[in-house]
């Protein structure tokens, strides 16, 4: 089942490939950068992140599987 979801999340990448890297880098640093500038920054950014390289990485997982 989880397999279905990561092909599902690959198609929406092979569709909007070019947003994502530019998505995670962005959220990326502007956590850190928050982060080091107040200790109780958000954690909405870092999230932001995360969801962006597991859309980065479904379609290898999906492809291989």
């Amino acid at each position: 089942m989880l397999i279905e979801v990561l092909k599902g999340i690959a198609i929406l990448f092979y569709w909007t490939w070019f947003v994502w890297p530019f998505v995670f880098v962005f959220s990326l640093v502007y956590s850190i950068a928050s982060f080091i500038k107040d200790q109780r920054a958000s954690t909405k950014p870092i999230l932001i992140a995360g969801f962006t390289l597991l859309i980065m990485i479904s379609p290898m997982v999906a492809v291989w599987n």
